[in-house]
């Protein structure tokens, strides 16, 4: 079974996954889960949940660090506790759009 998830950040980051649930089990979200002390909802679904923490992950990685769709695929075939999102384990990343950090944005105040 497909499940598409579509995260969006205060509508200044989005990130979109296809995850095939007969690869990427419920047993491969606990182990994701389980890797960090993360809250999460044990009652809830447990792949929704870790899709949660992949989101996030992804976001913070792509604004922090620049990295485009391609980017992160590499970043996450590498990165520990979590499994790759090229698809492998069932979880592929569809696209990003990061925050982009700007110092037009910034408020400054000085005392």
């Amino acid at each position: 079974m497909i499940k598409k998830y579509t995260f969006c950040y205060d509508d200044l980051a989005e990130v979109k996954f296809t995850v095939d649930i007969d690869i990427f089990t419920v047993q491969k979200a606990k182990d994701t889960l389980g890797f960090f002390m993360w809250d999460y909802n044990e009652d809830g679904n447990l792949i929704d949940e870790v899709m949660k923490k992949y989101a996030l992950e992804c976001i913070i990685e792509a604004s922090y660090n620049d990295y485009n769709k391609l980017g992160l695929i590499k970043e996450f075939n590498e990165k520990e506790g979590f499994y790759s999102i090229d698809g492998k384990y069932g979880i592929t990343l569809d696209s990003i759009e990061s925050y982009e950090f700007s110092e037009d944005k910034l408020e400054m105040i000085v005392s």
